[in-house]
């Protein structure tokens, strides 16, 4: 079994999605499941979403219940562009499994997300000039990587895979091109705890000569589907709006449950009964929050995100849905809990990073999630 540790919804799917292409057999759990019989176990925490203490506690939690089923390999799955609290949790990380040095590769030059010279570039882009200058909980506003990760943290370094690893620490390893992706993996050894983003581990795949599954037939969307739209990314704003201009149903968070001072159950009903109202004219619903409403602070994304969720949980109570989709790791997490789906069987990738699964607990539903900083595939945004 290779064993993965994602600290986000979305990162866990992605690198299912991957194992699918290699044939694997895989499985996404909320937690350690102990009788999984999965090729490839993602254990899918919520990390990014809470507090450093309560994201450490996470993952040393589902590392200490990994231990025990003694995988092949485990490999921490961390945000390519380093979002989250990826060094307080890779020192935990490496106090359970008894090791010294932990190697992380974040890059994806095949998504243009490349780390040279110290310096985060996105297509090109030094990182903090780009849009996730702007992200509500983890703005980037330095795109120097050791500068932004290093406060209060020893034995830190980011270097090229031309240079011999310390013999303890963290390394942040640099990308340009795939071909480093690959030299990378070369560098490991059963003394280095490992982890990354997706290219990384499509890398470590490919070095265990796995038979690759072959091409994957188009999915066949259930009818009946709805959009969860949890992210603010500008693009994807203007998508939305431009379903909403084209006559798409687009059901936007009422103003008064976007502030949590003035929530109450009232709007919830009321705008749970705008939605179901959508499905008996349309079969394609989305919902989302308007970008004017959204306040950059950490406490108001929770806030939407539990709010978006007990919406969706009473839509799926009252309607028949054939497909749920949705945007954002954060908002994802929030839903799953909401309806009571802790485990998902990933069926098909759509694109890199958007994976469709069965949802264990309900019958009959599929849920897509996607990265809100991914752009969404033709077949899937059909609005």
């Amino acid at each position: 079994m290779i064993a993965v540790i994602a600290d986000d919804l979305t990162g866990a799917a992605e690198l299912g999605g991957i194992g699918l292409t290699y044939g694997l057999r895989v499985e996404i759990a909320m937690s350690v499941n102990p009788q999984s019989t999965a090729d490839l176990l993602v254990i899918a925490t919520d990390a990014r979403s809470v507090s450093e203490p309560d994201a450490v506690q996470e993952m040393t939690c589902s590392s200490k219940a990994l231990l025990p089923m003694k995988p092949q390999l485990i490999f921490k799955k961390v945000d390519s562009v380093l979002r989250g609290y990826v060094i307080a949790e890779t020192q935990a990380q490496l106090a359970v499994f008894g090791v010294e040095k932990a190697l992380i590769v974040p890059a994806n030059p095949a998504l243009g997300r490349t780390l040279i010279n110290g310096t985060y570039y996105v297509n090109g882009q030094p990182i903090d000039q780009t849009h996730f200058s702007e992200d509500p909980e983890f703005p980037i506003t330095d795109s120097d990587v050791l500068r932004r990760l290093s406060v209060n943290v020893a034995q830190l370094t980011v270097q090229p895979h031309t240079t011999a690893l310390p013999k303890q620490g963290i390394v942040i390893g640099e990308v340009a091109t795939t071909d480093d992706l690959r030299a990378w993996v070369k560098r490991v050894d059963t003394e280095t705890m490992i982890g990354g983003g997706s290219g990384f581990f499509t890398a470590i795949l490919d070095s265990l000569q796995l038979p690759e599954s072959g091409r994957q037939e188009p999915a066949k969307l259930g009818e009946n589907r709805l959009y969860v739209c949890g992210s603010a990314f500008g693009e994807r704003v203007a998508l939305v709006k431009k379903a909403a201009d084209a006559g798409q149903a687009v059901s936007y968070m009422p103003n008064a449950l976007t502030h949590i001072s003035r929530f109450n159950e009232s709007d919830l009903a009321g705008w749970v009964a705008e939605i179901v109202g959508c499905f008996q004219h349309h079969s394609q619903v989305i919902i989302a929050i308007e970008p004017g409403l959204i306040d950059d602070n950490k406490r108001a994304a929770i806030h939407l995100r539990t709010v978006m969720a007990k919406a969706v949980s009473r839509v799926l109570a009252q309607t028949k849905t054939d497909e749920l989709i949705i945007e954002g790791g954060s908002t994802a997490s929030a839903v799953l809990r909401a309806i009571g789906v802790t485990r998902l069987v990933p069926v098909q990738e759509l694109a890199p990073g958007v994976v469709r699964s069965d949802a264990i607990e309900k019958d009959s539903l599929h849920i897509t999630v996607k990265p809100g900083s991914y752009r969404w595939p033709a077949d899937l945004w059909t609005c």
